[in-house]
């Protein structure tokens, strides 16, 4: 039977004793009632686990002696960056779930010029405090040991720059061929991968054009229309299969 596993700041492991505070501590104490003596694993969310013991327990605090320290082993060997054009409701919040899954080191969500929702500055940053929430209880929940960084651009331009480094970038277009075929001139051994998927309208032309200009490739998936969230879910799936740790060299 696996251990229990709770996130810890990567600050706090340094402590003679690391605690849990908050609502975490009430889920060990009242939900799942583990108490002194128990073990758990603990993780810090930038690769590293950790069999701990818990020394005292409070629904105030909890708090641990660390007996062992270990790299966790989960992450994907390709670092997938997912840009995703900003979808309406709640989309977003079941994507980066997904995603996080699914094994991206880094979301990107960017206002697209067929995106719905306006740009608004604040109300962005509400939901990005929601969406490292979610992401952290993804990770928690798929046994991963990063948890993946979520840096929103402000429209294509940005999206595109913040994207320099990577080996490699696909733009997937409905527009395109139909399948997903990468030449063989691009990066056959990418390290770093820049996936983007456009909002529920797609991408427009002249957006299709800027990012060429700057090294992306256009890629398409088949002769279906897919649903915005389900390109999403698909592109990446697609990548880390070719590239990542979800293939049949893995």
């Amino acid at each position: 039977m696996s251990l229990r596993r709770f996130y810890i700041p990567p600050e706090m492991v340094k402590q003679p004793q690391p605690e849990i505070s908050g609502s975490d501590a009430v889920h060990i104490c009242r939900v799942i009632r583990l108490s002194a003596g128990d073990a758990v694993e603990l993780f810090d969310g930038i690769g590293n686990g950790y069999r701990a013991r818990i020394v005292s327990a409070s629904p105030k605090r909890v708090l641990f002696c660390i007996e062992a320290a270990y790299t966790l082993l989960s992450e994907s060997s390709v670092r997938i960056t997912l840009a995703q054009g900003i979808l309406k409701d709640r989309k977003m919040d079941d994507l980066i779930r997904q995603l996080t899954e699914l094994g991206i080191d880094r979301w990107m969500p960017f206002y697209a010029a067929r995106s719905i929702p306006l740009p608004v500055k604040k109300g962005m940053q509400n939901r990005l405090g929601r969406w490292e929430k979610i992401a952290l209880e993804a990770v928690k929940q798929c046994r991963r040991g990063c948890v993946p960084s979520i840096t929103p651009a402000d429209d294509v331009d940005a999206m595109v720059a913040a994207s320099a480094e990577s080996d490699l970038k696909i733009i997937f277009w409905e527009g395109a061929p139909q399948g997903f075929d990468i030449p063989k001139t691009a990066p056959q051994q990418p390290k770093k991968i820049t996936v983007a998927v456009g909002p529920e309208g797609g991408f427009d032309p002249g957006e299709i054009q800027r990012v060429r200009e700057h090294g992306f490739l256009t890629a398409g998936m088949g002769p279906r229309i897919l649903r915005a969230e389900t390109a999403t879910l698909a592109a990446c799936t697609m990548v880390q299969y070719r590239f990542g740790d979800m293939g049949p060299g893995n």
